[in-house]
Order: structure tokens, then C-alpha cells, then sequence
């Protein structure tokens, strides 16, 4: 049973870089590699609105993002070097030479945990649907070119999602930053 999986995987992976739209390549190579900036840069522009909404909760949602990106950054390499599955452009003679580099085992994706860590913290704790859409979009075009490029498999997507999702729900079901916003809104 696990072969089989395994062999699905491989085979959806080799379907969505074969068929991936190769004139985005430069652009989708550009948003994967600067993945991290931009995400970050997204939570810094959502503190900063704090200063037009004056509501504590984009700072608080900030925050608790940027702590569990840690955590979960922690975590998603403590399941690779345990599990330790080489990537896809590794193993598989048609992909070649990836468009970016990735270093280390493939499960679960770093990146992909990063970016749904952001989003699953925003989803869970701003109201404004405007804001869950724009990280939403991240999330899934990042876990996207993970695939595209060669440098993930489809459960390495879903294992990084998963692996978010959980970390994410843990740490808010306390909320343990709480107590320094006394005055927190929903946004």
C-alpha cells in the first residue's frame, strides 16, 4: 500500500513539472526563492496596520504568525531529518536541473509550512476576508511552485500543510501572547 502511494506521488509529481506553464518559470522561480521575504514582508505591512485600523489584533495576529513560523520551521526539520526523502530532482532522470535550489530532504516542505503557517494564523484569528484571500493565494502558488520546479512532492505539500495546520491550532487554542493585548479586536 505504501508503494503505490508512493508511486502516485511520484507520478503527480512528475505530471506537475512536465505540464507546469514554462513562460511563468521566471516569475514563479522569483516568488519561491524570495518565499520568506515576502512573507514576512506581508506580516510586517499587516503590524503596520494596526496604525490605520488602530486595532491590536493585526499586531497580536503578526506576531503569533512570526513565532510559529519558527516553531513550525523547527518542527518541519526535525520530520525531514527523520524521515530523510531525497526530492524529486534527485531520483527522477526527467526532471532536471531544478530552476532553484533546495538543499536537505524533501518531507515535509519547508516552504510550504511557512506559508500556510502565516496563512492558517491569519485565517484563524482576522475576520477580514480580503486579508485570509491575499495569504490564502500566497500559500497555494508557494506550495505550487514547490511542485513546478522539481523540489517537492505532492505529499511533501500536504505533509508541510498538515504539519502547520496542527502546530498553529495547538498554539492558538491557548493563545499565550494573550495577555500582553488587553485591548485586542477582531480585524
Amino acid at each position: 500500500m505504501i508503494n503505490k502511494i508512493i508511486q502516485l506521488d511520484n507520478q503527480l509529481e512528475q505530471y506537475i513539472y512536465l505540464h507546469r506553464f514554462h513562460g511563468a518559470d521566471m516569475f514563479l522561480s522569483w516568488c519561491t526563492t524570495h518565499a520568506t521575504i515576502i512573507s514576512f514582508s506581508l506580516l510586517l505591512l499587516l503590524s503596520l496596520w494596526y496604525f490605520s485600523k488602530k486595532q491590536q489584533i493585526y499586531i497580536y495576529t503578526a506576531l503569533n504568525a512570526a513565532i510559529l513560523t519558527g516553531l513550525t520551521a523547527l518542527a518541519s526539520n526535525a520530520v525531514k531529518y527523520s524521515v530523510e526523502r531525497l526530492r524529486p530532482y534527485e531520483v527522477n532522470e526527467l526532471i532536471q536541473t531544478p530552476l532553484i535550489y533546495s538543499g536537505g530532504y524533501s518531507f515535509p516542505s519547508g516552504h510550504t509550512t511557512e506559508v500556510f503557517t502565516i496563512f492558517f494564523t491569519v485565517a484563524y484569528l482576522l475576520k477580514n476576508k480580503w486579508l485570509k484571500g491575499i495569504f490564502l493565494f500566497w500559500a497555494l502558488l508557494i506550495a505550487y511552485t514547490r511542485m513546478a520546479f522539481g523540489v517537492h512532492y505532492p505529499l511533501d505539500i500536504a505533509g508541510g500543510i498538515v504539519l502547520s495546520y496542527v502546530i498553529v491550532k495547538l498554539w492558538l487554542k491557548y493563545q499565550p501572547l494573550k495577555k500582553w493585548f488587553p485591548n485586542l479586536t477582531n480585524g
